[in-house]
């Protein structure tokens, strides 16, 4: 792990070793109130075939936390720097939930020049509908390591505890500003991201659960989505709710693996 400077901010980033040394290079963007090891469940797979280079976001993990700087063009401006940082011309992202939108966002300025983004339960819309989303996670952020870790053993009894305390570390580390601002972003507007993206020529991947389960993407949406972006696919991963890669690692990697190789 090492820290990273993008325009004055620290952004730790964790590299694993790659599995030769023209191994491609893969870009982990992680969710919201989440950082760089919640991908522990798929790491292994990945860096297997990929020079796996994970960030922690912006306050999020070890990653400097300014005051204020949360918003989708923060985050596509640090992935900017970050790219440029690591020299990656043509790079390859999976990103998960925010991780996803930041990915979308950076890739709409740059609409060619992605060898792949892979989208793992990206919200296609946001809105007033979010905003419980947002308060339950400002709580749980709030609270001590200890008691957010009961919080998720009560919710997830699959879980363990070390992946519960994993969890509530991350969570609890993670700024306020950071849902604060995003709630604020979505209190009066239901944005459409959909039509904004037609003009993206890099391939594109999303990966959805199931709604019932958790699953941040509709159908509908999704349906959308495959018919206005020119190189997109979707992917549907039965029985996954919104964290995929930890719902159903296997059936997850399976989904990505193939798209990220560019096969």
């Amino acid at each position: 792990t090492w820290r990273v400077s993008v325009d004055g901010l620290a952004l730790s980033v964790t590299a694993y070793d790659p599995p030769a040394p023209a191994a491609p290079a893969l870009v982990l963007l992680h969710g919201i109130g989440s950082r760089a090891a919640s991908f522990w469940p798929v790491i292994d797979r990945l860096a297997a075939r990929f020079r796996v280079l994970a960030p922690d976001l912006r306050g999020h993990g070890e990653s400097d936390k300014p005051a204020a700087g949360y918003l989708l063009p923060d985050y596509a401006a640090d992935l900017t720097g970050l790219l440029a940082a690591l020299d990656l011309e043509r790079p390859r992202i999976l990103g998960h939930s925010l991780g996803g939108l930041i990915a979308l966002a950076w890739v709409a300025d740059h609409p060619e020049e992605a060898a792949t983004i892979a989208l793992e339960d990206s919200a296609l819309r946001g809105g007033p509908s979010t905003l419980p989303a947002f308060d339950g996670w400002l709580a749980l952020s709030r609270l001590p390591v200890a008691e957010a870790a009961a919080v998720y053993a009560r919710e997830h009894p699959d879980w363990s505890p070390e992946d519960c305390r994993r969890r509530a570390e991350a969570i609890t580390g993670t700024a306020s500003a950071v849902f604060l601002e995003l709630r604020e972003a979505n209190r009066t507007d239901a944005p459409d991201r959909i039509p904004a993206l037609a003009a993206i020529r890099s391939p594109v991947l999303l990966v959805r659960g199931d709604p019932a389960l958790g699953s941040m993407v509709a159908p509908p949406d999704a349906d959308r989505f495959a018919a206005t972006l020119p190189n997109a696919r979707v992917v549907h991963v039965p029985g996954a709710g919104h964290a995929l890669h930890r719902d159903r690692p296997e059936a997850f990697v399976e989904a990505v693996m193939p798209f990220l190789l560019g096969r």
